[in-house]
């Protein structure tokens, strides 16, 4: 199978993934008229603490995760890559991987609202392309908004709406410390190996995309 020319890509830590991070995967690719979407987890994220899990065990549910969604790819360029997780230099290696394609970042509006903190930023504002998501349990970004932050909406920045559930991994980690259930949050095949690795389960109530 040759390699898609129209990608969303979606980061994040991933700690871990669940059902809301699949839908938004999935409805990005309908949305802007994409073919796939690559989800990259971090390995040292740069805005937020240390991950609970490790980067392995957060890269292994990720993969358990997308089987059985063909729009959907895993890629482990950050976990391999040294130091802090920054999305300016995965654009430039995936640009430099995959010429001629096309890469669209995928960003929740909660994430959008911080991307004034970001390394790079004005390097990506400047030339990179967003897919920007308003989706259940977050205040909906507007494309004022989103000019107002520096990107260029209408343009290389596109708002779409997504029908997801809204979880939180935070939530995820404490229903697990809980010994509570994980149906209806994580694919079956996440609960699984949280469960067989004793992932989470001295997690206190602590601290998406999560």
């Amino acid at each position: 199978m040759s390699d898609p020319r129209r990608v969303a890509i979606l980061g994040g830590t991933f700690d871990p993934i669940h059902l809301g991070h699949i839908a938004i995967a999935e409805q990005a690719v309908d949305g802007a008229g994409l073919e796939e979407t690559w989800l990259v987890p971090s390995a040292t994220p740069p805005h937020r603490g240390a991950a609970s899990a490790s980067a392995q065990d957060r890269l292994d549910m990720v993969q358990s995760a997308v089987a059985g969604h063909p729009r959907l790819r895993v890629l482990d360029i950050e976990v391999r890559r040294p130091g802090p997780s920054y999305t300016a230099d995965t654009l430039r290696e995936l640009e430099a991987g995959y010429p001629g394609a096309e890469f669209w970042i995928v960003l929740g509006a909660d994430a959008a609202r911080d991307i004034v903190t970001w390394h790079g930023r004005e390097e990506l504002l400047g030339r990179a392309r967003f897919l920007l998501v308003n989706r259940s349990g977050v205040d909906r970004l507007a494309e004022a908004d989103a000019r107002r932050l520096g990107f260029d909406a209408g343009g290389r920045t596109l708002i779409i709406e997504v029908d997801s559930p809204a979880i939180s991994a935070t939530e995820v980690r404490e229903r697990v410390a809980a010994g509570l259930s994980l149906d209806g949050l994580v694919p079956a095949a996440v609960a699984e190996i949280i469960a067989a690795r004793g992932l989470y389960a001295s997690e206190g109530a602590g601290g998406l995309v999560g």
